[in-house]
């Protein structure tokens, strides 16, 4: 390979290991997970993840960018979401596995790939290239996931219990 940089805006170049690559490409993994998860979901839950699927490209287009695409009313928005899945959803009170069919299952890695984007939208944010609001957004968007899979497991949790190891150190 001649050049392992990539033009990300205007003149600017990065190497296309940068956080902003790897940014944009974790938006683009948990963007696939999104599509696969809307082919096996069904009412709102689609309806919400169409939503999520083209405010992702806006996420991405940020990262590359530096252009400020996520707005307070954004912000709003999911935080209306997650206000509607948490007065019908049955919350755990213990680990449980999240992964119980197809749509939890694409759920899951979506909603683990989108806290990935949001860890590197803190490393931009330190270099002046994400706005806060951006992480704010991916941080609920992480936690609307976890609702939207609660509603669909519909209160049939696999629990998990943690115990203390008593036993020696070896």
């Amino acid at each position: 390979m001649k050049d392992a940089r990539f033009t990300i805006s205007g003149e600017e170049r990065v190497l296309k290991d940068s956080d902003e690559i790897w940014a944009v490409g974790s938006i683009d993994e948990a963007n696939a997970f999104v599509g696969l998860a809307k082919i096996f979901s069904k009412g709102e839950i689609r309806e919400i993840l169409e939503y999520i699927q083209i405010k992702l490209f806006y996420v991405g287009s940020e990262f590359i960018t530096g252009e400020r695409y996520i707005k307070k009313s954004d912000i709003s928005e999911i935080e209306k979401m997650i206000y509607k899945l948490e007065n019908v959803v049955k919350k755990p009170k213990s680990f449980i596995i999240l992964e119980q069919n197809e749509t939890t299952a694409f759920l899951s890695v979506a909603r683990a790939m989108i806290r990935r984007a949001e860890r590197y939208a803190v490393r931009l944010n330190l270099k002046g290239k994400v706005e806060k609001l951006t992480i704010l957004w991916l941080d609920k968007l992480s936690y609307l996931f976890y609702l939207m899979i609660l509603k669909e497991l519909n209160g049939d949790y696999v629990t998990v219990k943690i115990e203390k190891n008593e036993g020696e150190l070896e």
